[in-house]
């Protein structure tokens, strides 16, 4: 049966939980519940930490955000010492989206603009119709480490010349229009 957490719980919780396991060891026999449960509630009150994890500061954040529209999160990451899932869920809690870019798609945005698979895009790189470098001179592997960059002038290119194998059902079509008019 699922324990139904009290405020006063919550407030032990609160002051009592140091990120470890030893400390949620404490709780549980003070509390009367489970480890996983002291865990669960630490994480949903948004205070589940390691003691040896680094905090960002404010200069760290604004550099972020200067970042992230431009490089790849494992560049971030390398760039400002941290780890990729570390800059990736910072960006998310601080709402920066990592597909606002100036000028340039990976083929994920691509295949969502497009209403297609990542296969249907591939081929159209390798044929040479779509064309697309390597992101930031790293070679895109089969395990998704590095990404292609694909400009907005390349993609209006493709669709442009190819607009046989664009298909209504899945095309976003308003980001269609707006990068065949340029206000993308």
């Amino acid at each position: 049966m699922k324990h139904k957490w009290t405020e006063e719980e919550r407030q032990i919780v609160r002051r009592d939980y140091q990120g470890t396991n030893a400390s949620a060891q404490q709780l549980t026999g003070k509390l009367g519940v489970s480890l996983n449960a002291v865990k669960g509630q630490a994480q949903k009150m948004g205070i589940s930490f390691r003691p040896d994890m680094k905090r960002w500061t404010p200069k760290e954040e604004e550099e972020l955000v200067e970042l992230i529209a431009r490089f790849a999160p494992h560049v971030i990451a390398r760039r400002m010492k941290r780890t990729i899932n570390s800059v990736v869920v910072k960006a998310k809690r601080l709402g920066l989206s990592r597909m606002a870019r100036d000028g340039w798609f990976v083929k994920a945005e691509v295949c969502e603009i497009l209403g297609v698979d990542h296969r249907w895009v591939q081929t159209r790189i390798d044929s040479g119709s779509l064309k697309a470098s390597w992101h930031n001179g790293c070679k895109p592997q089969q395990n998704g480490g590095a990404c292609w960059h694909i400009t907005e002038d390349d993609l209006r290119i493709f669709v442009r010349k190819y607009p046989e194998e664009l298909h209504g059902r899945n095309l976003d079509i308003i980001q269609v229009v707006e990068l065949l008019a340029g206000i993308l």
